[in-house]
């Protein structure tokens, strides 16, 4: 039986953290980072300490990949990564001090006494490592925030290319919203804190994270946090200006907005979208059967979170007539209105959507980090962005082997294979799709309207 392309990358996912991760994401740790981290005084009081701002670091990223994220199994990883730092060191020192012996050997004796040879260990490596978590739990705070977003940038593949990378050269990215879970503590309920019209709910605190991610290496290129109460759709109408000008974006129902589509068209970004069979255009240009260039009217109202000096205006689109493998007719708008690419490559285009869903499915279960387990929210944004970082590191090393895979990864997979990929679809509330859908299902008996974020507003298409 062949691998569905997001299944076997995810089984790929899981070997790769079964194994020795310790040597690969310390091959792949961009140390370069850290050199300038530290200076003056507490450059010198970084040299006295066992956890310095690598260490700690690295330390952080290691404990990322494991199912026991303790300060005691972190402080453990530090230890067992010391030892092996430390044996590996001696190795290379014994072998320089062999070479140099054998080096004076062929050079004779020379008058005066015999010459020592004595090992330097650097001073780093002679300290005693305690299992003691203080001197940890305190590092990682000291860690500057700052630093570790320089650790998530530079954990991008920057010139990924492949079969599955681009769309007609362009590079596509696929972004959604997801929930974590946070602790229940007065740091993290005042900012994080889930309310019912007015009134606080019992429950945990809950944060809304945004993701975008790259198509074809299955990197998070960028993501937001905020609480749950916030409109993805304004989270994610700030995250466009980071997308690269001339990419391509594939995005669900949700963000079937006019202000998006027209933010996206100011940008130079080509939007590709699920669309209602409503009648608020006017019809410009037939280019095939089921194929048409249409003009979208303003809304006579602007969405609440929309600034004030932004006004969207008029703007034309593609609507797509498509259907399903298992016969289903849904519609599909763009901005791509290149007539030589096909309504068929655009439909096959978008059904790679999915690889969003599982992309979030695989942050939030394989990574684990579907509660969080920071106390305060400083902490809780280091922890995610560190669990990202990480999750990006071992996306790098699946697509530097991505030739090992047992599968062809094209963009029509998904459609020939899609029912291989039905029971791992996991939406941002943990629900599973058991069919083929072009979106959120509607209208079948199941009640959405306890969430905010779903809501739609009066400006959606």
């Amino acid at each position: 039986m062949k691998l569905n392309r997001s299944l076997g990358i995810s089984h790929k996912i899981n070997d790769f953290k079964a194994g020795n991760i310790l040597g690969v994401l310390q091959k792949e740790f961009p140390m370069e980072l850290l050199s300038n981290e530290e200076t003056g005084d507490d450059k010198t009081r970084s040299r006295e300490r066992v956890f310095t701002s690598a260490t700690t670091l690295l330390t952080m990223v290691l404990t990322a990949t494991q199912k026991d994220k303790s300060l005691k199994n972190s402080v453990q990883l530090y230890y067992t990564l010391h030892q092996q730092n430390k044996t590996r060191v001696m190795e290379s020192l014994k072998e320089q001090i062999q070479k140099e012996k054998e080096e004076d050997r062929k050079k004779g004796k020379r008058p005066g006494r015999p010459k020592q040879y004595a090992i330097q260990i650097p001073e780093s490596l002679k300290k005693d490592i305690s299992l003691n978590t203080a001197a940890y739990s305190k590092a990682r705070q000291r860690v500057s925030l700052e630093l570790i977003k320089e650790l998530f940038s530079s954990t991008r593949i920057q010139e990924a290319e492949n079969d599955y990378t681009h769309f007609h050269g362009r590079k596509v990215f696929i972004g959604d919203g997801t929930y974590v879970q946070m602790q229940d503590t007065s740091s993290l309920r005042e900012l994080y804190d889930v309310k019912h019209h007015g009134d606080s709910f019992k429950g945990y605190p809950q944060g809304l994270v945004e993701v975008l991610i790259e198509r074809g290496t299955g990197q998070v290129y960028t993501f937001r946090l905020s609480d749950r109460h916030t409109s993805e759709l304004a989270l994610f109408h700030d995250m466009i200006d980071e997308i690269p000008k001339g990419s391509v974006l594939l995005m669900d129902d949700l963000y079937n907005c006019f202000e998006i589509i027209a933010k996206c068209i100011r940008m130079g970004i080509d939007l590709v979208i699920p669309a209602k069979r409503e009648k608020d255009y006017e019809l410009v240009e037939k280019i095939s059967e089921g194929d048409f260039i249409i003009k979208k009217r303003t809304p006579k109202n602007r969405s609440k979170w929309l600034s004030e000096h932004e006004k969207p205006g008029c703007f034309l689109l593609r609507r797509i007539e498509c259907k399903s493998p298992d016969g289903k007719d849904y519609l599909i708008y763009t901005t791509m209105l290149d007539k030589t690419i096909s309504k068929d490559e655009i439909q096959l285009l978008y059904l790679t959507r999915w690889d969003v869903e599982v992309g979030i499915r695989e942050i939030k279960t394989i990574m684990d980090i579907n509660i969080l387990r920071s106390k305060t929210p400083d902490m809780a944004l280091k922890e995610l962005l560190v669990a990202l970082a990480t999750y990006n590191l071992i996306r790098k090393v699946i697509y530097a082997s991505i030739k090992d895979l047992p599968f062809s990864p094209k963009e029509d997979f998904i459609f020939k294979f899609y029912t291989l990929n039905q029971d791992i679809l996991v939406d941002k509330k943990g629900r599973v799709y058991n069919r083929w859908s072009t979106g959120r299902p509607r209208n079948e008996g199941v009640n959405y309207s306890t969430d905010a974020t779903d809501k739609k507003t009066e400006q959606e298409i």
